[in-house]
C-alpha cells in the first residue's frame, strides 16, 4: 500500500477510530490501529506476534482488528468503492471484457467459493466442520475478466456443499430471480443468433435455464454446439481454468489473512 493510499484511507476513518485520553493511560492512535488492522490482513500474522511488534495486548489488537474492519468496510461502501454493477449497460461492459480477453461471448461472471479456515466457535458443534476436516466460512464470489470481484456473499458455514451456498445465499437468490438487472438475450457480434448472458462455473451449480453450467465434463464438441465457439479445447480449457483459479486464488496473493487459521467469531 502506497503511503498516499494510507494516508487517505486514515483520513476517512481516523476520526472513528480516536479513542478519549484518561488519566491512566494515553489511547493507541489512529494510525496505529489502521497499521495493525492492515498487518493482520496482510500478512495473517498470529495476533500475539502482532502484540509484541506494537506491544500492546493480544486482546486489544483483536478489538482493533475487528473495530477497523467493520469501519473500513463501512466507509469503502460509502465511498463507493465496494459496488456491484447494477445496470444493464454495466454487465454489457462486463460482457465485452470477457469476450475480448477470454474469446468468450456473452459471459457476465465466473462464480467460485472458497473455505477460509477458522477455529470452531466456541458451542458451534460441527457446524462449521467440512469434509477435508478442517472448520471454515464460506467465502462466495463472482469475478469479472479482469479477476476483481463484482459480487460477494461472505459467512455461511463450511459444512455446506458450494450448491447449498449458492442457493440459501443472497447472491443465489439475487441470480435465480434475476435481481441484478442483467439483459436476459442478445445478439452475439456479428452473428444474428440472439442467446442469453451467462457465468461460468463448476459442477455445484450445474446447468440453468438463465445459463450457469458446469465446465469441467463438457466435451469439445458440446461446447462448439452450444455454444458455436470458434476455438481449440486447449485454448478453452486454459481460459476456463485460469479464470477459475483467479476466482479462489487470486486474492490470497494480495490478503495472506486467507493462508492461516482465523480465530474470530463469523458474523451470521
Amino acid at each position: 500500500m502506497s503511503p498516499t493510499t494510507f494516508e487517505q484511507l486514515l483520513s476517512w476513518i481516523g476520526p472513528l477510530l480516536q479513542r478519549a485520553t484518561t488519566k491512566m493511560r494515553e489511547p493507541i492512535g489512529p494510525s496505529e490501529r489502521l497499521c495493525v488492522c492492515l498487518r493482520y490482513l496482510v500478512t495473517g500474522d498470529a495476533q500475539v506476534t502482532i502484540a509484541a511488534s506494537y506491544r500492546i495486548s493480544a486482546a486489544v489488537v483483536g478489538r482493533i482488528i475487528n473495530e477497523t474492519c467493520e469501519l473500513l468496510w463501512n466507509t469503502l461502501i460509502e465511498k463507493g468503492y465496494v459496488k456491484h454493477p447494477s445496470t444493464e449497460n454495466e454487465w454489457k461492459v462486463i460482457a465485452e471484457e470477457f469476450e475480448t480477453c477470454w474469446n468468450f461471448p456473452h459471459c457476465v461472471r465466473a462464480i467460485d467459493s472458497k473455505h477460509v479456515l477458522m477455529q470452531a466457535p466456541g458451542n458451534s458443534g460441527s457446524a462449521y466442520f467440512k469434509y477435508k476436516k478442517t472448520f471454515s466460512i464460506v467465502l462466495m464470489a463472482v469475478c469479472n475478466a479482469k479477476y476483481q470481484f463484482t459480487l460477494v456473499d461472505i459467512g455461511d458455514i463450511g459444512r455446506q456443499s458450494d450448491s447449498s451456498v449458492y442457493g440459501c445465499s443472497h447472491l443465489g437468490y439475487a441470480i435465480e430471480n434475476n435481481l441484478l438487472n442483467i439483459s436476459s438475450e442478445s445478439k452475439l457480434t456479428n452473428s444474428e443468433k440472439v442467446l442469453p448472458y451467462v457465468f461460468i462455473g463448476d459442477d455445484a451449480f450445474g446447468l440453468k435455464t438463465y445459463g450457469a453450467f458446469s465446465m469441467s465434463k463438457i466435451t469439445l464438441c458440446v461446447q462448439i454446439t452450444l455454444w458455436h465457439l470458434e476455438m481449440s479445447l486447449c485454448n478453452f480449457s486454459i481460459a476456463l481454468w485460469h479464470l477459475e483459479m483467479s476466482l479462489c486464488n487470486f486474492s490470497i496473493a494480495l490478503w495472506h489473512l486467507e493462508m492461516s487459521l482465523c480465530n474470530f467469531k463469523p458474523y451470521i
